[in-house]
Protein backbone atom coordinates (compact mmCIF):
# COMPACT_ATOMS: atom_id res chain seq x y z
CA UNK A 1 0.00 0.00 0.00
CA UNK A 2 1.16 3.47 -0.59
CA UNK A 3 0.85 5.43 1.78
CA UNK A 4 0.43 9.50 2.64
CA UNK A 5 -0.41 11.26 5.64
CA UNK A 6 -4.34 10.46 5.65
CA UNK A 7 -3.09 6.62 4.97
CA UNK A 8 -0.87 6.83 8.10
CA UNK A 9 -2.77 8.72 10.43
CA UNK A 10 -6.05 6.29 9.57
CA UNK A 11 -3.74 2.61 10.45
CA UNK A 12 -2.41 5.25 13.54
CA UNK A 13 -5.98 5.66 14.67
CA UNK A 14 -6.87 1.93 14.08
CA UNK A 15 -4.14 0.32 15.73
CA UNK A 16 -4.62 3.17 19.15
CA UNK A 17 -8.20 2.21 19.12
CA UNK A 18 -8.16 -1.94 18.26
CA UNK A 19 -4.65 -3.47 19.20
CA UNK A 20 -3.24 -4.10 22.57
CA UNK A 21 -4.34 -2.77 25.63
CA UNK A 22 -7.07 -0.28 25.47
CA UNK A 23 -5.60 3.26 25.25
CA UNK A 24 -6.13 5.79 27.39
CA UNK A 25 -8.23 9.04 26.90
CA UNK A 26 -4.83 10.85 26.08
CA UNK A 27 -3.37 8.79 23.80
CA UNK A 28 -6.94 8.61 21.92
CA UNK A 29 -7.05 12.05 21.74
CA UNK A 30 -3.96 12.35 19.80
CA UNK A 31 -4.53 9.75 17.44
CA UNK A 32 -7.65 12.10 16.57
CA UNK A 33 -5.82 14.91 16.17
CA UNK A 34 -3.69 13.31 13.57
CA UNK A 35 -6.33 12.37 11.98
CA UNK A 36 -7.97 15.99 11.63
CA UNK A 37 -4.63 17.21 10.71
CA UNK A 38 -3.84 15.26 8.12
CA UNK A 39 -7.09 15.58 6.44
CA UNK A 40 -5.50 19.41 6.03
CA UNK A 41 -2.80 18.00 4.33
CA UNK A 42 -4.32 15.17 2.47
CA UNK A 43 -4.82 16.02 -1.78
CA UNK A 44 -8.35 15.76 -3.26
CA UNK A 45 -7.61 12.79 -4.65
CA UNK A 46 -10.22 11.30 -7.70
CA UNK A 47 -12.59 8.39 -8.07
CA UNK A 48 -11.44 5.40 -10.14
CA UNK A 49 -13.65 3.66 -12.91
CA UNK A 50 -13.22 0.96 -10.33
CA UNK A 51 -16.71 -0.22 -8.86
CA UNK A 52 -16.43 -1.72 -6.09
CA UNK A 53 -17.37 -1.11 -2.35
CA UNK A 54 -15.60 -2.03 0.60
CA UNK A 55 -16.67 -4.66 3.40
CA UNK A 56 -18.42 -2.89 5.61
CA UNK A 57 -18.70 -4.37 9.47
CA UNK A 58 -22.46 -4.94 10.83
CA UNK A 59 -22.93 -1.44 12.66
CA UNK A 60 -24.66 -3.74 15.82
CA UNK A 61 -21.60 -6.04 16.20
CA UNK A 62 -19.29 -3.29 15.71
CA UNK A 63 -21.08 -0.99 18.37
CA UNK A 64 -20.94 -3.88 20.18
CA UNK A 65 -16.85 -4.78 19.66
CA UNK A 66 -16.42 -1.06 20.71
CA UNK A 67 -18.54 -1.15 24.15
CA UNK A 68 -16.71 -4.42 24.98
CA UNK A 69 -13.37 -2.52 24.71
CA UNK A 70 -14.50 1.03 25.76
CA UNK A 71 -16.83 0.05 28.54
CA UNK A 72 -16.86 3.57 30.42
CA UNK A 73 -17.43 5.59 27.33
CA UNK A 74 -21.04 6.53 26.84
CA UNK A 75 -23.54 9.81 26.02
CA UNK A 76 -22.54 13.03 25.99
CA UNK A 77 -24.01 16.17 25.15
CA UNK A 78 -23.38 18.09 22.89
CA UNK A 79 -24.60 21.36 21.36
CA UNK A 80 -25.44 22.81 17.02
CA UNK A 81 -22.43 25.35 16.87
CA UNK A 82 -24.94 27.00 13.83
CA UNK A 83 -28.05 26.76 15.87
CA UNK A 84 -29.84 29.04 17.98
CA UNK A 85 -28.93 29.89 21.76
CA UNK A 86 -32.18 28.78 22.73
CA UNK A 87 -31.73 25.45 20.80
CA UNK A 88 -31.19 22.02 23.45
CA UNK A 89 -28.42 19.87 24.28
CA UNK A 90 -28.25 17.02 21.62
CA UNK A 91 -27.04 13.69 22.82
CA UNK A 92 -23.90 12.03 21.03
CA UNK A 93 -22.20 8.42 22.05
CA UNK A 94 -18.36 8.52 22.34
CA UNK A 95 -18.84 4.08 21.36
CA UNK A 96 -20.95 5.16 18.29
CA UNK A 97 -18.20 7.86 17.42
CA UNK A 98 -15.39 5.38 17.75
CA UNK A 99 -17.43 2.86 15.58
CA UNK A 100 -18.05 5.02 12.63
CA UNK A 101 -14.37 6.54 12.85
CA UNK A 102 -13.24 2.80 12.45
CA UNK A 103 -15.72 1.94 10.06
CA UNK A 104 -14.66 5.05 7.89
CA UNK A 105 -11.09 4.18 8.38
CA UNK A 106 -10.85 0.95 7.45
CA UNK A 107 -12.85 1.74 3.80
CA UNK A 108 -9.96 4.69 3.27
CA UNK A 109 -7.08 1.65 3.95
CA UNK A 110 -9.38 -1.14 2.31
CA UNK A 111 -9.15 1.77 -0.96
CA UNK A 112 -5.47 2.35 -0.74
CA UNK A 113 -5.00 -1.48 -0.44
CA UNK A 114 -7.20 -2.89 -3.19
CA UNK A 115 -8.17 0.11 -5.66
CA UNK A 116 -5.77 3.26 -5.35
CA UNK A 117 -4.49 5.95 -3.14
CA UNK A 118 -6.31 8.47 -4.93
CA UNK A 119 -9.47 6.72 -4.52
CA UNK A 120 -8.93 6.66 -0.50
CA UNK A 121 -7.84 10.52 -0.54
CA UNK A 122 -11.16 11.32 -2.39
CA UNK A 123 -13.36 9.29 0.40
CA UNK A 124 -10.89 10.03 3.06
CA UNK A 125 -11.46 14.29 2.15
CA UNK A 126 -15.90 13.63 1.03
CA UNK A 127 -16.29 11.62 4.48
CA UNK A 128 -14.65 14.40 6.44
CA UNK A 129 -18.29 15.42 6.84
CA UNK A 130 -19.07 12.73 8.92
CA UNK A 131 -15.57 11.35 10.39
CA UNK A 132 -14.66 15.02 11.05
CA UNK A 133 -17.83 15.60 13.40
CA UNK A 134 -17.81 12.67 15.20
CA UNK A 135 -13.72 12.91 15.67
CA UNK A 136 -14.30 16.59 16.98
CA UNK A 137 -17.13 15.81 19.21
CA UNK A 138 -15.30 13.01 20.65
CA UNK A 139 -12.32 15.18 21.21
CA UNK A 140 -14.21 17.12 23.07
CA UNK A 141 -15.82 14.29 25.06
CA UNK A 142 -11.95 13.61 25.77
CA UNK A 143 -10.61 16.57 26.67
CA UNK A 144 -13.49 16.47 29.57
CA UNK A 145 -12.41 13.77 30.87
CA UNK A 146 -8.93 14.21 31.24
CA UNK A 147 -9.39 18.15 32.28
CA UNK A 148 -13.34 18.60 33.21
Amino acid sequence: MNSSPAISAAKHFLSVVWDGDRPGDKTLLAALDGLVAAYHVTPVGDVSDADVDAPRQNGASLYADVAARFPTYGAYPVVDPTGSLDDALMVADAIDDLADLTLDMREVLWLADHVSLNDAHFAFRLQFFHWGQHARELSLYLCGRLFG
